[in-house]
């Protein structure tokens, strides 16, 4: 289970941090962009602060879900631990 959720997070990364750059600028921010010499400076830039703005809300909501959920996860955690050391002995 832990192992198929690091390889899960793992993708969703590495396809964040392969997809085109311009595919996240809409069409009039890009045209504003490389319309100047400071524009195509900052265009990196631009398209990073737009990924953060759309991965920041999932962040927040799993760091809220995982504070409720808090009691139930280390239950489940416990139990795990429990049936590794039963079977272990």
């Amino acid at each position: 289970m832990k192992r198929s959720c690091v390889a899960g997070l793992l993708a969703l990364a590495l396809v964040g941090a392969l997809c085109a750059p311009a595919a996240a600028q809409c069409v009039m921010c890009k045209t504003a962009l490389t319309g100047s010499a400071e524009g195509r400076a900052m265009t990196a830039h631009f398209n990073h602060g737009i990924l953060l703005m759309v991965f920041a809300p999932y962040f927040v909501m799993g760091a809220f879900a995982a504070a409720v959920f808090r009691g139930r996860i280390a239950q489940g955690a416990a139990r795990v631990g429990a049936l590794i050391r039963r079977r272990a002995r």
